[in-house]
């Protein structure tokens, strides 16, 4: 067996046809923002000398390629796709940008919620540079720009090592790890950014540069965790493996009720055992339909746990205590094993998104206000499964110093996220009433929570949002941004300030 092993695998996913619905449903500032126009001609002198593909409007597959996943940006189209092969091909994109001040957006797994992964200039697309390659003897992973959390599993699975990432399949990596990098593993060992050891990217120069913790310090220490987009278009990143064996998957979901001490106790568990269990927890309706009434909320956990079975189900007594499960499915298996069972596609389709993070619990009276906002749901089309879910994000995450590097939230023990979504038979006044509705749910939550948001999960209409992103790093941030992009290249509605 070599040291190296090079992973080349892709697996598109196909975005359902939602069609001219989701194009009404975008801003109408986002849709209507003017883009310089190069033409086919000043376009295709980039195509020249391109080792991947230009696509413009028309061309097979400009459809797919420019789509992103959350629909409601599907009608931003850029004028061009630049799906590039190599480093150079990057190089080539950020130069024209640089020249033309032509606008663009860097995508790679394509999942920012708020649709900064799109445009209506040119679409930097590295997902075609997906190779990972493993390192057995010094035991660390490079991972291309483009490669998604599926190529790094692929590559892994068989060597008993892992790289703590993402849930979602076709999320990129580099966008997780630039924003820090939730996952199940996030509590035993730590963000994916923590794992983190180099990365090279891409300037406003156009000059490639190769960073660490001895080679620019400062750049290296603002993208773990300062988000995508910010400072250069990443090629590549350098991780820490670490060793992985048996772990417990489970599946948890009781019937309606109990659901305020069913959800303390499930934060009870989870504080109780910080580093060896990874909970994610909710309470949702039994059915789609308006106003949910309290008694057809029920509660469920999904989750992973460092050690065996029996223990697990020991540990598990005081939720018994309260209720017995409708379902317990409860696994002892291999770590990718238990990986795959984990694994979701969601959110996709039409959706809004909030989050904030939690210091230690959602009180009683938190949880309290929370089922009371579900059974104010205005109605839509689709059952709504993420109406507030606690993600757990203590443990090893809150061992590091919470200016180690840019990821400030090292003082949370939870995420806590609500979403609403819809399909494309809901009427615009539908989708108007659910998301005013998340609005108000989300505003009236704050009093229990911190005034942080988690950069990974943004929303275009959070107020004070470099505050609420970036914290007291933020400062340190655009000192590093001014720095490296003195023009602002890289920048949308989002972006690091320069001051």
């Amino acid at each position: 067996m070599t040291n190296e092993i090079v992973n080349t695998r892709r697996g598109f996913l196909q975005a359902g046809a939602l069609g001219a619905a989701a194009l009404g449903l975008a801003p109408a500032a986002v849709l209507a923002k003017p883009a310089l126009k190069l033409g086919p001609h000043g376009l295709r002198s980039l195509a020249r000398d391109f080792e991947g593909r230009l696509i413009l409007p028309g061309e097979d597959g400009f459809a797919l390629a420019a789509w992103p996943n959350n629909a409601r940006w599907a009608g931003v189209q850029p004028q061009a796709v630049a799906m590039c092969a190599t480093e150079a091909d990057v190089q080539r994109c950020i130069r024209l940008a640089g020249d033309t001040r032509m606008p663009f957006a860097i995508r790679s797994g394509g999942h920012n919620y708020a649709g900064f992964s799109t445009t209506a200039g040119l679409l930097i697309d590295v997902k075609a540079m997906n190779n990972v390659k493993l390192d057995l003897k010094n035991q660390t992973a490079w991972v291309q720009g483009g490669a998604n959390n599926n190529d790094v599993a692929a590559a892994l699975r068989n060597y008993g090592v892992a790289i703590p990432s993402g849930r979602c399949p076709t999320v990129g990596t580099s966008g997780l790890v630039l924003g820090g990098g939730w996952g199940f593993a996030a509590t035993h060992r730590g963000l994916t950014c923590d794992s983190l050891v180099g990365t090279e990217l891409v300037v406003a120069s156009a000059a490639s540069r190769r960073i660490d913790a001895n080679s620019d310090s400062e750049l290296f220490w603002a993208v773990r965790g300062g988000g995508g987009g910010n400072f250069g278009v990443h090629t590549g990143f350098t991780f820490n493996v670490h060793p992985v064996g048996t772990v417990t998957t489970f599946n948890l979901t009781w019937a309606p009720g109990k659901q305020i001490e069913l959800l303390r106790a499930l934060q009870a568990l989870q504080l109780a055992h910080p580093t060896r269990i990874s909970t994610r927890s909710k309470a949702l309706p039994l059915a789609a339909g308006p106003r949910p009434s309290r008694d057809s909320l029920y509660v469920e956990t999904l989750g992973q746990f460092w050690g065996g079975e029996k223990e697990l189900r020991e540990m598990l007594a005081p939720l018994y205590a309260v209720a017995v499960p409708q379902i317990a499915d409860i696994y002892e298996v291999d770590y990718w094993r238990g990986r795959d069972y984990l694994l979701t596609d969601d959110p996709n389709g039409l959706y809004d998104i909030r989050c904030s993070f939690v210091h230690k619990e959602l009180s009683e009276a938190a949880l309290d206000n929370m089922l009371n906002w579900m059974t104010r749901w205005p109605g839509g089309s689709l059952l709504q499964e993420n109406m507030g879910i606690l993600f757990a994000i203590g443990g090893k995450v809150k061992e590091v110093p919470s200016n180690a590097t840019a990821y400030v939230h090292r003082d949370s023990n939870y995420i806590f996220e609500m979403e609403a979504s819809w399909g494309p038979i809901d009427k615009p006044e539908t989708v108007q009433r659910q998301r005013a509705w998340l609005k108000d749910y989300y505003d009236d939550m704050q009093r229990f929570l911190q005034p942080e948001s988690y950069v990974n999960f943004p929303n275009r209409d959070l107020k004070n949002w470099a505050q609420a992103y970036y914290g007291t790093n933020l400062k340190r941030l655009s000192e590093v941004k001014r720095r490296v992009d003195p023009h602002n290249l890289f920048r949308f509605e989002q972006s690091v300030p320069l001051a």
